[in-house]
């Protein structure tokens, strides 16, 4: 008696399942492989920054996580966030368009505000908020970067561009890419990025902390606008100062003082503050002043 074979469809594998395996998943991309339009893409440069050798959109982060960690750091629930991965699964390989709507220029970043079409937009389109979309609801494309700063600035300036030049592009560039999965190899330990805590880099300032010579040296720094004309900078370092003088910015023992930087000196102001303090990171530093600024703009 001859038994018939009966072939069921190959299920799509959930996430959890692929954390065994010899890679770790890292991240859902559209990688763009247009020939035609890169050259154009890779003219987008400036002095210090560092071109981006794998331009990619990303769609969905992983991080090597479990479904259930992965789906927090997406914002997303556990639930959405598995239907997102098997829509995504269905595309792995897929040719997909992307349009350029704009090109963004920041001291320290230029990338690309992009729009996705057809299936991959469906993909990622959240179901309680229709037209939003994953990947902290800012698709984008980085093209050149400094060292010193983490990709994940680019959403922040997309929801807050004050700081940068935008150049629309219309009508919008479209580009050719395909949906492809980033891993990285299991056996290579995650590598924690330790910020330089002499360093801060946000929306609007650049502040950096002095090496101080002792421990009764008052420590102190300066604070550098990243964008503007020389006119701007200069009422926006006078506005800033004047106010954390009339009104104390951060915590009272921090004693934080401000004036507008001499023209020999390095950055636009100049910073003090207390010894008991003295511990402070310049990215500690840095937040108070971007908090205030933003506040008198």
């Amino acid at each position: 008696t001859s038994t018939a074979q009966v072939l069921l469809p190959k299920p799509l594998l959930p996430h959890c399942f692929f954390i065994a395996m010899a890679a770790v998943l890292l991240f859902w991309k559209v990688s763009v492989q247009d020939p035609g339009q890169l050259a154009w893409l890779r003219d987008w440069t400036a002095p210090g920054l560092i071109p981006v050798d794998d331009l990619h959109v990303t769609l969905l982060y992983l991080g090597g996580r479990t479904a259930g960690e992965a789906a927090t750091a997406n914002d997303l629930s556990e639930e959405e966030y598995l239907r997102m991965s098997e829509a995504l699964q269905r595309l792995d390989g897929s040719e997909v368009t992307l349009s350029v709507t704009a090109v963004l220029k920041h001291p320290e970043m230029i990338f690309a505000r992009v729009e996705l079409s057809g299936d991959v937009a469906s993909a990622v389109a959240r179901v309680e908020f229709p037209g939003d979309v994953a990947s902290a609801r800012a698709p984008h494309l980085t093209l050149c970067r400094s060292p010193a700063v983490r990709p994940k600035l680019a959403i922040s300036l997309l929801g807050d561009p004050r700081s940068c030049e935008v150049h629309e592009v219309s009508p919008p560039i479209v580009l050719r890419g395909v949906v492809g999965l980033e891993t990285g190899p299991a056996e290579r330990p995650a590598k924690k990025e330790v910020a330089d805590p002499t360093v801060f880099v946000g929306s609007f300032l650049r502040v950096e902390t002095n090496a101080r010579a002792s421990r009764q040296t008052e420590p102190s720094g300066y604070a550098t606008f990243l964008a503007g004309t020389e006119d701007e900078i200069q009422a926006w370092a006078t506005c800033l100062a004047a106010s954390v003088k009339a009104q104390p910015a951060g915590p009272a023992s921090l004693k934080l003082k401000t004036r507008v930087q001499a023209p020999d000196k390095p950055g636009h102001i100049y910073l003090k503050w207390g010894a008991t303090a003295s511990d402070l990171a310049a990215q500690e530093i840095g937040a108070i002043l971007e908090a205030r600024h933003q506040e008198l703009m």
